[in-house]
């Protein structure tokens, strides 16, 4: 998924200047309070705090300092309003720098950052640090017609004898996946079931993998479905971990053009809900 680092910093630059309104209008506020208050007493410096501890407990005082004269007053403990205001006003203060800080600094980055797709990489790398591997967020490439029809070779892993049989005579390993590919044959879907494709390891190496159904997007893509049917098999479980991951290196995307199925506990299946699936997401993708 690509993130726009532009429009997230512009976001966060609105946030933070309403943030930094809303304090300087409080610190206004205050400014004006305490003018009027310094008009009626003669003072004319800004408040400050101290404490005494007593056996009471502690005791603020309000200090203010002017034309050389030092004026003092007792408030009480932390919870007089006077006090409240004097230390809200002094984290108001501290919190206006630190935004006015922080809004300096994104307007001069925001704007400024390139898409980092891999695509966008590549063009501003040299030849030599290009990744021609096609792993890691590499999209997969597209096939033509002929590619598509070449995809012949099927999965070494022996069919059962008692094998579901599809209405066009097609052998599945188990009811779901013959329910699956009931469904995207009913759409009108190029199906492959059980078909090898050629990806690549972390090492580099080809490898082949043979992806539950493999369908046919009309500008030549594929999308990958996996029906997971043992997860209670601890060695099904880490087969399947380490498919997807490699999947994943080659460049495809969960609920982009990889999509994940699972059974029920018991082997129960809900056709409505790979239905749903198939309606609204991948078919939409094949275009």
């Amino acid at each position: 998924m690509y993130f726009d680092i532009n429009d997230i910093i512009a976001r966060e630059l609105n946030d933070m200047r309403k943030m930094y309104k809303v304090i300087l209008e409080s610190i206004r506020a205050d400014e004006e309070m305490v003018k009027q208050r310094n008009a009626m007493t003669g003072q004319c410096g800004a408040d400050s705090l101290y404490k005494n501890c007593t056996s009471e407990g502690e005791v603020y005082y309000r200090h203010n300092r002017c034309k050389g004269k030092q004026y003092s007053q007792k408030l009480g403990g932390e919870r007089n309003k006077e006090v409240i205001r004097i230390k809200q006003r002094k984290f108001n203060d501290e919190m206006g720098k630190r935004l006015k800080r922080n809004i300096d600094l994104l307007d001069g980055i925001v704007g400024r950052f390139l898409p980092y797709d891999q695509e966008a990489i590549d063009d501003q790398l040299g030849h030599v640090y290009k990744d021609e591997t096609g792993l890691v967020n590499k999209a997969p490439g597209t096939v033509s017609l002929e590619e598509w029809d070449g995809i012949t070779k099927k999965n070494s892993y022996k069919m059962p004898d008692d094998s579901n049989i599809a209405p066009d005579g097609l052998e599945t390993r188990s009811k779901s996946e013959l329910i699956l590919y009931s469904i995207l044959r009913g759409y009108g879907l190029e199906v492959k079931y059980d078909y090898e494709l050629t990806l690549r390891n972390s090492s580099g190496q080809s490898v082949a993998v043979a992806p539950d159904f493999i369908v046919l997007c009309n500008d030549g893509s594929l999308i990958l479905i996996e029906h997971l049917g043992l997860m209670d098999d601890f060695e099904y479980l880490n087969n399947a971990i380490n498919r997807i991951y490699l999947y994943q290196m080659n460049g495809y995307k969960l609920n982009e053009d990889l999509f994940l199925t699972a059974d029920y506990a018991k082997g129960k299946i809900n056709a409505c809900v790979i239905d749903e699936i198939v309606r609204k997401i991948i078919l939409p993708r094949v275009g």
